[in-house]
């Protein structure tokens, strides 16, 4: 299964250059037109055309387990107390930097170790829709650029310690895939995991309701993966496996890479590694733009997550065609693309992109 994602735009205030010249022109027609009322895109002088666009990108929310604790903390916390660290980098062996390497697609951290259900969707729509919005935590009002396209839930195992029932385990859970689904949003959820500590009272409410999950959760439009089973330490049948956790309920950092790939495996039709960047350049065939020409070579450069400057860039010759789809860097670290046409077609004046997209395919599609 594929998903065509189309790009906005993203500003940067470090670049006047990119920021003036990348406004673009909406009108929905995804056409190139010389009628303002049908321009469509993003036209600029040749070779000063450049535009940088933000690319997709997931978020893990939940619990410690999704923030990497007790190794390494997630960017909702600073100096060890919360707070919002903008310059929070993923690190082996977090989910986020995991899911990263194996998607291709950049997750921001947003775990925050000892939270519930309530709390992880208290702060939703600031840490997974993008909105500006203050859920009083001390982290501030904004710690997105804009809404995710994917979001993986961790969450359950504290509401199960602090005597939560399970209705209300089931509405908070059930209000986030309800909500992603509303918004277009793909929604994993993990099941909970086994904990050394638990009681055979909370064994039996946290087996209840994972299997809740499994069977309930799938039917709102999100995906279910197990972490019950993996953690099970297999000699005892219950509790946590001691060669991959380092206490009662935290994998190791070794453990948490052997649990990011456990996840994948069963996430392997979701759509969450980016394939390739469509470019297209729709020309009006009723009024064609006036000194307008397809790009022809054109550099294209990856920005990583914290860094004003492309961190690598190349340089492609474009054929002179509607759509054109380019391999598209994956590491798991870059956050927007710059596109900047050095040469048009017909040497014109002017160039540009009706519609730039992402085609994002699954972990063992094509790419």
């Amino acid at each position: 299964m594929n998903r065509i994602v189309t790009l906005q735009t993203a500003h940067d205030p470090q670049s006047d250059t990119i920021a003036a010249i990348a406004q673009p022109n909406r009108r929905n027609t995804g056409l190139i037109s010389d009628d303002p009322a049908r321009l469509n895109g993003f036209v600029a002088p040749v070779p000063e055309a450049a535009f940088r666009f933000a690319l997709p990108f997931g978020v893990v929310i939940g619990d410690s387990i999704s923030e990497g604790v007790p190794h390494t903390f997630g960017r909702l916390k600073k100096d060890g107390q919360p707070g919002f660290n903008e310059l929070h980098r993923n690190m082996p062996g977090q989910l986020s930097y995991e899911f990263g390497a194996i998607t291709g697609m950049h997750w921001f951290n947003h775990g925050i170790g000892g939270q519930r259900t309530d709390q992880v969707w208290a702060r939703w729509r600031r840490d997974v829709l993008g909105e500006k919005f203050d859920p009083a935590d001390a982290r501030g009002d904004l710690t997105l650029p804009d809404q995710a396209y994917a979001v993986f839930v961790i969450a359950g195992i504290n509401d199960v310690f602090q005597g939560k029932q399970d209705p209300f385990i089931q509405e908070h859970l059930l209000k986030m895939a309800k909500d992603a689904r509303q918004r277009g949003i793909i929604c994993i959820f993990s099941d909970m995991g086994e904990h050394n500590a638990a009681t055979p009272q909370m064994r039996e409410q946290i087996v209840r309701m994972n299997r809740w999950m499994h069977a309930t959760l799938p039917d709102y439009g999100a995906s279910v993966v197990d972490f019950y089973e993996w953690s099970m330490d297999r000699n005892r049948g219950y509790g946590v496996n001691p060669a991959l956790f380092v206490d009662n309920v935290h994998p190791s950092r070794s453990g948490f890479q052997s649990l990011a790939y456990h996840y994948a495996s069963q996430w392997h039709n979701v759509p969450l590694v980016p394939c390739g960047l469509v470019l297209e350049a729709v020309i009006d065939y009723d009024a064609p733009l006036s000194g307008f020409g397809r790009g022809k070579l054109v550099s294209l450069g990856w920005m990583e997550y914290g860094s004003p400057d492309a961190a690598l860039r190349t340089q492609t010759v474009l054929p002179d065609e509607a759509s054109v789809c380019l391999p598209i860097r994956t590491d798991g670290r870059s956050v927007a693309v710059e596109l900047h046409i050095e040469e048009a077609y017909d040497k014109a004046q002017r160039s540009g992109f009706s519609n730039v997209r992402v085609l994002m395919g699954s972990r063992f599609g094509s790419r």
